[in-house]
């Protein structure tokens, strides 16, 4: 029996999914911390689509797909602020229209030009047939985000708390929106390698939204994240060998189960901790 459960790590592309899934996993845990305080899950969603036709224009023009990929991903996002900025669209009507409008660009890139990359790869991902260059691409960006977020995560807290308030600190607002925004798109660029383009969004919001039923501090909040996404990104990837199914899929839901007990039993905001503390309050006369 524990032969069997060794055999994943007797296989070098194996080994190489399950610790390539954690440490992006655990980079989109921290960030989706700062995801859920600023509601920021659809513009995680609208990113993760946005950077389709990036990859197509970068494998058509012989570039690496993360440059593409991460270039179409900050246009998205400097187009919905543009738009948003300029009109009295609501924001999830902006995000809805800017990234169905990449996305099917994407996809009609593709359809158009067949053999240069399969759109099953970019929407569903392919961890277990990552190249050396792809992971190169994925330790980069993940080193780079960690870095900006060890320097500026204090600045970055205060913007998602309160934008007003980091303006009258002095600190420049807009240049903490972007340095969020592309962050994001660096960071959907890298995720799409272990779950793709379609499941991006819930790496990118289910870890933050799970250790925020967990905790009230946002710096254990932090902690319990990212541990979300290492545990589960490395132990869906193994899973996923003896299931012989979707690794994002089993990374994916590996994450739900562990929201849907969070919400039910989390100490802070569950709903059993929730309706003791409504109890709690009638015996005593209070509303």
């Amino acid at each position: 029996m524990i032969e069997t459960l060794w055999i994943p790590f007797e296989y070098d592309y194996m080994l190489k999914a399950m610790w390539v899934s954690a440490l992006i996993g655990g980079v989109c845990g921290l960030l989706s911390c700062f995801v859920t305080l600023k509601g920021w899950s659809l513009m995680g969603d609208a990113l993760s689509h946005a950077v389709v036709p990036g990859v197509s224009i970068a494998y058509l023009l012989g570039a690496p797909y993360a440059l593409g990929a991460f270039i179409s991903g900050l246009l998205a996002a400097v187009g919905m602020g543009f738009i948003k900025t300029r009109t009295s669209l609501r924001e999830d009507a902006v995000i809805g229209v800017v990234f169905t409008t990449f996305f099917a660009l994407g996809v009609l890139l593709i359809s158009l030009f067949p053999a240069g990359i399969s759109l099953r790869t970019i929407v569903f991902g392919n961890i277990l047939g990552i190249s050396s260059s792809d992971i190169l691409q994925v330790v980069l960006i993940s080193l780079v985000t960690l870095l900006v977020l060890l320097a500026k995560w204090k600045d970055l807290v205060l913007f998602c708390f309160d934008p007003n308030q980091a303006r009258a600190l002095g600190l420049n607002v807009l240049v903490l929106h972007f340095t969020l925004l592309s962050l994001l798109a660096a960071t959907a660029v890298a995720s799409m390698q272990t779950v793709g383009a379609c499941l991006v969004v819930a790496t990118l919001v289910t870890p933050g939204a799970t250790a925020y039923l967990l905790t009230d501090r946002f710096g254990r909040m932090l902690g319990i994240a990212a541990g979300i996404g290492v545990g589960t990104s490395f132990f869906g990837a193994y899973l996923s060998y003896f299931l012989d199914g979707s690794t994002g899929g089993c990374i994916v839901v590996f994450q739900t189960l562990l929201f849907v007990l969070a919400l039910v039993f989390g100490p802070t905001h569950g709903l059993l901790a929730n309706r003791a503390r409504r109890r709690f309050a009638m015996a005593e006369g209070r509303p």
